[in-house]
Order: C-alpha cells, then sequence, then structure tokens
C-alpha cells in the first residue's frame, strides 16, 4: 500500500526533475548563442554575414533599428528572458562599427 502512494509522488518529482534540466540546458544554449555570435562580429564585418551568421541559431530574436545616418542590430533570446543581448551598431554602409554584449 505505501508503495502505490509513494509511485506518483516519485513519478512527479522525476517529472520536476527533467523539466527543470531541460529549461536550465535551453537557457544555457541560448546565452551561448548570444554571446559566441556577438563575439564573430568585428569592426569591418559586412552587414550580409552578420544576418547570414545571425541566420544560423536557433533561440534567437532580432530587432533592426534605422537611423539616419546607422542601423543598430539588437539580438537577444526569449528564452532566456532577454538577459544577454547584443547590440551590434552598423555604419552607413552596411558594415560593423562595434558588437558587443549589453
Amino acid at each position: 500500500m505505501a508503495f502505490r502512494r509513494r509511485t506518483p509522488i516519485a513519478l512527479g518529482a522525476v517529472a520536476l526533475l527533467l523539466a527543470a534540466s531541460s529549461a536550465a540546458f535551453v537557457w544555457d544554449e541560448a546565452r551561448k548563442e548570444v554571446v559566441y555570435l556577438c563575439a564573430n562580429f568585428t569592426p569591418g564585418t559586412a552587414e550580409r554575414s552578420v544576418i547570414r551568421q545571425l541566420d544560423t541559431a536557433h533561440f534567437l530574436r532580432r530587432e533592426r533599428r534605422t537611423r539616419a545616418t546607422a542601423v543598430t542590430i539588437l539580438v537577444d533570446s526569449a528564452w532566456n528572458l532577454g538577459r544577454h543581448r547584443c547590440v551590434i551598431e552598423l555604419d552607413g554602409h552596411g558594415i560593423v562599427r562595434r558588437a558587443g554584449l549589453e
């Protein structure tokens, strides 16, 4: 009888542990995508190359802000609540001026 009462509790604990492990894995993968890709965007990189690299990511979201003389691309991930964010500043010719984490 005691075994039957403990089985649902044990299954619930295992399910909770698996869910937490999966969430931690996805959180870390999303973080790594932002951090590692942002390091690739050195001054002089073409916007086309930046977009091509960003398109390889699975967990990223990006926003493009256009001003009169420059473009800013903001990259983060909803999977880690936007905690890690890459800001890529492009000049008027679509060349990276600066990229870094915020």
